[in-house]
C-alpha cells in the first residue's frame, strides 16, 4: 500500500513538473509580479490622492490653540490701602496663572489659484486612470512578445538541431565513401565545414532560447521550463473592420496613451490659470472664539473680582482681503513657464497621436501581409524539402554535387525559420493592433490561448530528422 502511494505521489510530481504553462497562466503571473505594471498601479493611487488634497484647501479649516502663562508681579512702596472688605488693593507680590483656549475657523471665499488646483488634480487623476489602462494593455503585449519569442526560439532550435543531425549524417556518409575511394578529401572538407557551421548555429540558438526565457522571467519573476506551443493550424483572422482608415480613427479616439496625453494637456492648461491667479485678489473668512482663564494663586484678588479668578470670552469675525501688487516679476515668469509647459504637453500629445497612427497602420498591414506570407512560407518549406530530396537522389547517382545538396539543406533551414518568424509576427501584430486601438482585453489573450497546444518540442519535418 505504501509503495502504491509513493508511486502515485511520484507520478503526480512528474506531471506537475512537466506541465506546460500557457499564455493565460503566464499573464496572470505577470499581473501580480511585473514591476513596471506595479509601478503604474502605485503611481495611479498616489496621483488620485491629489484630488482630496486640493479640495481640502477649499473646505473649512478648524484649529484649537491653548496658551498657558504664569506671571509674577512685585510692587514697592507702602501702599496697604484696603477696600471695604479689608482686602489689600495692591499686594507687594502677586502670582497669576492664566491660560487661553482659542477656536479658529477659516473658510476660503475666493482663491482662483486653489480652484485651478482642483481642476488640475481632476485632470491629472483621469490621466492616471488612462495611463494605468495603457500599462495593462502594454503588459499583455509585453507578455505575449516574451512568450512567443521563447516559442520561436525553441522552433528555431529544433530546426537547427535537425539541420545539425542531417549535416552530421551526411558528413559520416562522405567519410565512409572517402575511406573506400568514392569521394575526395574536398568533399570531406566541404561536409565538415557545413557541419561545423550547423553546430555553431545550434549553440547560438540554444543561447537565444536561454536569454529569452530570462527576459520572460524579468516580467513574471518566474522561470518557465516548458511553455505551450502554437498550433500549426491556428486560424488566420482578418481584422474587422477590413479598413485601415477605420482602425486609425478608432485608435485616435480610444487609445489610452492618447487619452492620457490629452488629460496631461488639460492639466497643463489649469496650471497656467493657477500661476496667473497670482495677479488676483484672495478673500478668506476667519472666525475666532477664545476664552481666557485667570487666577491669582497667592490668594490676593482684585477689587473687581474678590475671588481671585476671572474668565474673559472674545468673539471675532474677520474678512481678509489680500490684493497682490508686486511680487518681483515672479508671477509673470511662472505664468510664462506654465505656458511653455502647456506647449510642450501639446507637442507630446501630437507625437503620441502620430506614433499611435503609425503603430496602427503598420500592425494592420502586418496582419494582412502576414496572412499571405504564412501561406507562402508554408509552401516554400514544402518546396525546399521536395527539392532537397530530389537533389539528394541526384547526388547519389552522381548528377549533382555535394555543395548543391548542402546549400539546399541550408535553404530548408532558412525556410523553416522564416515560417516560424512570420507566424509569431502575425499573432503579435493582432495584439498590437488592438492595443493601438485601445480595445485589447483579457478576452483577446484567452482567444489566442486557445491556439496553443502542449507539446515537448515543435514538430519538425521528418526528412530533416
Amino acid at each position: 500500500m505504501k509503495s502504491r502511494l509513493l508511486l502515485f505521489i511520484l507520478l503526480l510530481c512528474v506531471q506537475i513538473t512537466t506541465h506546460a504553462s500557457d499564455l493565460v497562466e503566464v499573464f496572470q503571473q505577470a499581473l501580480m509580479s511585473d514591476p513596471i505594471y506595479q509601478q503604474a498601479i502605485a503611481e495611479r493611487l498616489s496621483t488620485k490622492e491629489g484630488v482630496p488634497i486640493n479640495i481640502s484647501a477649499l473646505l473649512p479649516n478648524l484649529s484649537i490653540t491653548a496658551n498657558p502663562t504664569l506671571s509674577r508681579s512685585a510692587f514697592s512702596g507702602n501702599n496697604y490701602d484696603t477696600n471695604v472688605a479689608g482686602v489689600p488693593l495692591t499686594p507687594r507680590n502677586n502670582t497669576n496663572l492664566a491660560y487661553t483656549l482659542a477656536l479658529t475657523a477659516t473658510q476660503v471665499v475666493f482663491d482662483f489659484a486653489k480652484f485651478a488646483n482642483v481642476s488640475n488634480a481632476l485632470a491629472t487623476s483621469k490621466g492616471a486612470d488612462a495611463t494605468l489602462n495603457a500599462a495593462l494593455q502594454n503588459l499583455m503585449v509585453r507578455v505575449a512578445n516574451a512568450y512567443f519569442a521563447v516559442l520561436k526560439d525553441e522552433e528555431n532550435l529544433s530546426y537547427s538541431e535537425a539541420s545539425k543531425l542531417a549535416y552530421a549524417k551526411q558528413l559520416d556518409q562522405i567519410k565512409q565513401q572517402y575511406d573506400v575511394g568514392l569521394k575526395t578529401i574536398t568533399d570531406v572538407y566541404t561536409a565538415q565545414a557545413s557541419y561545423d557551421s550547423a553546430v555553431a548555429t545550434y549553440i547560438a540558438s540554444q543561447n537565444t532560447v536561454d536569454n529569452d526565457k530570462e527576459n520572460l522571467r524579468v516580467i513574471t519573476g518566474k522561470y518557465y521550463q516548458k511553455l505551450s506551443a502554437l498550433r500549426d493550424d491556428f486560424p488566420l483572422i482578418t481584422p474587422e473592420p477590413v479598413n485601415i482608415d477605420a482602425w486609425t480613427k478608432i485608435a485616435e479616439h480610444q487609445n489610452w496613451s492618447i487619452k492620457a496625453s490629452q488629460y496631461n494637456v488639460d492639466a497643463s492648461r489649469q496650471t497656467i490659470k493657477q500661476q496667473f491667479a497670482g495677479h488676483l485678489p484672495t478673500i478668506n473668512l476667519e472666525g475666532t472664539l477664545d476664552k481666557v482663564y485667570s487666577k491669582d494663586i497667592n490668594g490676593y484678588s482684585s477689587i473687581n473680582d474678590p475671588s481671585g479668578t476671572g474668565t474673559t470670552t472674545n468673539r471675532t469675525i474677520i474678512i481678509n482681503l489680500n490684493v497682490p501688487l508686486f511680487a518681483g516679476g515672479g508671477v509673470v515668469a511662472k505664468t510664462n513657464q506654465a505656458r511653455y509647459n502647456y506647449q510642450f504637453a501639446q507637442q507630446q500629445l501630437e507625437q503620441t497621436i502620430r506614433n499611435t497612427i503609425n503603430t496602427t497602420r503598420q500592425s494592420y498591414l502586418g496582419i494582412i501581409s502576414g496572412m499571405s506570407q504564412i501561406k507562402a512560407d508554408k509552401q516554400t518549406v514544402k518546396s525546399t524539402i521536395s527539392s532537397l530530396e530530389g537533389l539528394e537522389a541526384s547526388y547519389q547517382i552522381g548528377t549533382e554535387t555535394l555543395v548543391d545538396v548542402l546549400n539546399q539543406q541550408q535553404k530548408v533551414f532558412q525556410a523553416q525559420t522564416e515560417y516560424a518568424n512570420d507566424r509569431y509576427a502575425y499573432v503579435i501584430s493582432l495584439l498590437t493592433l488592438k492595443e493601438a486601438a485601445g480595445t485589447l482585453s483579457f478576452d483577446d489573450l484567452r482567444a489566442v490561448n486557445t491556439w496553443l497546444i502542449e507539446r515537448a518540442r515543435p514538430k519538425v519535418n521528418s526528412h530533416t530528422k
